[in-house]
This record gives C-alpha cells, sequence and structure tokens, in this order.
C-alpha cells in the first residue's frame, strides 16, 4: 500500500509509546441504526402475532416463534460484536511506526502501518459543537510521498495524542541523526582492488 503498508518486524522489538481506541460516539451510529431495525421488527412481529392470533391460523405458529427467535438473536448477537469490535480496533504508536489495527471476531484481521520518517505533518479536524463537546475529532496524517492522506477518525482527546505523535516523531528523527552521527564510516574500495575483481569474473584469474 506504499507508505501504508504491513511491516514484517513484530511489535516485540519495538517500544510501544500509547495506544488508543476509537471514541465511544463510534457506536451512536450502529446503536441508532440497531434501534430503528429493532423497533419496526418488534412492531411487525406484534401486527403478524395479531392477526395469527385472531384468525387462529394455528400451521404458523411455530413458523413465526422460529423466526422470531431467530432474528432477535441475530440483532442482540450483533449488538455484542459491536462490543468485541471496539476492543479490537486500535491505533498502536511505537517508536518507529504507527499500527492501525482493524480486527473483528469472525472476517477481518489487517493491520497496517505507517513509518513515522514517512509522515510530513499530523493535523486535527474538529469541526461542529457536538465533537469539540465531546472532545473528540479525526487525526490527519499527511504522508511525504504521492499517497493520500491518513484519517484516523473518532479519535479521543485528539489534540492530547497530536502533540504526543509530534514529540514521538522528532524523537524519532533526533535518534536517527545520533545513529547515523554515531556509525563507523565505511572506506571506499581502491580501484585497483575492483578492477581484479572484475577480471576474476571475467577471466577467472586467481
Amino acid at each position: 500500500m506504499g507508505a501504508l503498508s504491513t511491516h514484517d518486524r513484530p511489535l516485540k522489538y519495538e517500544k510501544i509509546q500509547f495506544f488508543f481506541r476509537k471514541h465511544w460516539t463510534h457506536f451512536l451510529k450502529p446503536l441508532v441504526f440497531g434501534l430503528a431495525i429493532g423497533l419496526t421488527a418488534l412492531l411487525f412481529f406484534l401486527v403478524f402475532g395479531s392477526i395469527l392470533t385472531t384468525f387462529r391460523i394455528t400451521i404458523l405458529y411455530p413458523f413465526f416463534g422460529f423466526l422470531t427467535i431467530i432474528f432477535f438473536a441475530f440483532l442482540i448477537n450483533t449488538f455484542y460484536l459491536q462490543i468485541f469490535n471496539y476492543y479490537f480496533n486500535v491505533i498502536i504508536v511505537t517508536d518507529c511506526r504507527i499500527v492501525i489495527a482493524r480486527k473483528t471476531v469472525f472476517l477481518k484481521n489487517d493491520n497496517d502501518a505507517i513509518d513515522l520518517t514517512k509522515i510530513q505533518d499530523v493535523a486535527v479536524v474538529a469541526h461542529g459543537i457536538f465533537r469539540n463537546y465531546l472532545n473528540y475529532g479525526a487525526l490527519v496524517i499527511t504522508l511525504s510521498t504521492s499517497a493520500p492522506p491518513v484519517l484516523i477518525p473518532f479519535v479521543p482527546n485528539p489534540h492530547y495524542y497530536l502533540e504526543q505523535m509530534n514529540r514521538i516523531k522528532r524523537e524519532h528523527i533526533l535518534h536517527r541523526q545520533e545513529r547515523r552521527i554515531s556509525a563507523p564510516k565505511t572506506h571506499p574500495i581502491k580501484p585497483i582492488d575492483y578492477l581484479q575483481d572484475i577480471d576474476k569474473l571475467e577471466f577467472g584469474g586467481s
């Protein structure tokens, strides 16, 4: 995925600085949507059940009971899956990268990462009274490559994590500069040695 990619190096070789999960308002949309579907289904089952009892269509009683149990079991199971997904989806910031874990119980297990050296800028977008009152927003990570910015929505206390990310990025850059300065300088190969190696490869000399 370019600058946004999965790294092979495990997290145990890095130092985790902090991590966070999405704000609880992330659940408002599925919660409201689930309640609307649940109320609509409840109204449907009440009307359908009253029709069955009024006209005494006994042959459909088992089907109606089975359908009711299956639907509400599915609705409750979906609600609990949203709770599990909240704990599975996490953003981890180490001393080398930002790991975005998107997981579900059964269907998804994605881990993406952004190198700190490839981050050009980090900004906070928190528009509206609702977001500012509840103190959440989106982190927009601009990369130094041609890849589009990475958006992390529903970040709790985004200005705090913005400062922390900038601090870790500065420390990472300073650490890389110190290692580059303290690293021993490699001596260039002499031209005669290089030519002798070419002769050996081409003519099999010793």
